[in-house]
Order: structure tokens, then sequence, then C-alpha cells
């Protein structure tokens, strides 16, 4: 075999081996990203859970809240008729439902502003034309389409990370709603408290 043909060979051997070693990176690249994609999608479905745990506590203390109106009128009523409050203020329960539309975040004007989410598209694969073809083969192909997929997935997870930063956004709001929500409510039962054994007093 002549000397040229011999570098030829060789060129064509040292490429066949770089071809190989980029093909497996491409390979693990892919793999990486995907399984980077699913820690994303378990951390938002958390993240979700989390933010349902939040609503059902809030809920549980706008009930609260209701409960306790219920009861006021009623210590309302029997402090007139025992006489033992003649001069409460009667604007004390408006005074409250101020506070807790504060707390609740309501709009004055009517509206309220949403968020929405931000999707993204699990299994679509972006265009291809990410490599410069040099031995033109099935293993450049899958090079290609390794390299698509993790574009794609590197959509993906930029969306997520907005979706998840809104719903951080959202929840810590909550957690604030909470808190003030919590306050009011304890305020409400010391002050029945106080009420009734006055009643009971009296």
């Amino acid at each position: 075999m002549s000397r040229p043909a011999v570098q030829m060979n060789d060129i064509q051997l040292k490429a066949n081996e770089i071809t190989d070693k980029t093909l497996e990176a491409t390979r693990d690249m892919k793999r990486l990203a995907c399984e980077t994609r699913q820690i994303g999608a378990d951390t938002a479905g958390e993240l979700n859970r989390q933010g349902e745990q939040l609503d059902n506590i809030e809920t549980k203390l706008d009930n609260i809240n209701d409960d306790l109106s219920k009861a006021e009128k009623h210590l309302a009523n029997m402090e007139r008729f025992c006489g033992c409050c003649p001069c409460a203020p009667k604007n004390k329960g408006k005074t409250h439902d101020a506070s807790w539309k504060a707390a609740d975040g309501v709009n004055p004007a009517g509206g309220t502003v949403t968020s929405q989410p931000h999707g993204y598209h699990k299994g679509e694969v972006a265009q291809t034309g990410y490599i410069q073809r040099v031995t033109n083969d099935a293993r450049e192909d899958e090079m290609d389409e390794n390299l698509a997929v993790v574009a794609d997935v590197v959509g993906d997870l930029r969306m997520m990370a907005l979706d998840m930063g809104d719903e951080l956004d959202r929840q810590n709001t909550k957690l604030d709603r909470i808190n003030e929500k919590t306050t009011l409510n304890v305020g409400r039962v010391q002050d029945a408290e106080a009420r009734t054994n006055k009643l009971l007093q009296s």
C-alpha cells in the first residue's frame, strides 16, 4: 500500500474513532438531559402538591372566619339580651371584614391578576442540523437527533423554571395571607373568649 493510501487510511480510522467518541458523548448528553427533565417534572409536581396543601390551609382559615362571624353574632345578641354590653361598637364586624379582605388580597377595583403557565412540550423534538457532517453516515444522523433532543429538553427546562418561579411567588404571597389570616382569627378567638367570660360573670 502506498504511503498516501496509508495516510488516508489512518485519517479515516482517526475520523471513525472521533466519530464514535462523539456519538457516545451525545448519547450521554441526551441521557443526562432526559434525566434532568424528569427531575424537573418531579420537582414541579411536588411544588404543585405543596401549593394544594397551602390552598387547603387557607380554605380552612376562611371556614374558621365564617364560623367566628356566626359566633360573634350570637354573642352580640346575648350581650344585648343580658344588657352587659349596651355600647358595643356596631361596625366592629365591618372593620374585621375589611381587614380580612385586605388579607385576602382583594383588589378594590374588582380585578384579579393571574399569571399564565408557561407550557412546555415534552417529546417534541426540535429541528436538526446541529453538526457539521464529515462521515455522513448513520452515526452522524444519531448525533444530530441526540443534540436535537438535548435542545428540546433545554427549552423544556427553561419553561419549567419559569413555571416554578411563578408558583413560588404565588405560594409566598399565599403564606403571607395565611399568616395574616391566622393572626386575625387568633385575635377574634381571644376576643370571643373574653366576651363569653364576661357574659358568664354577669
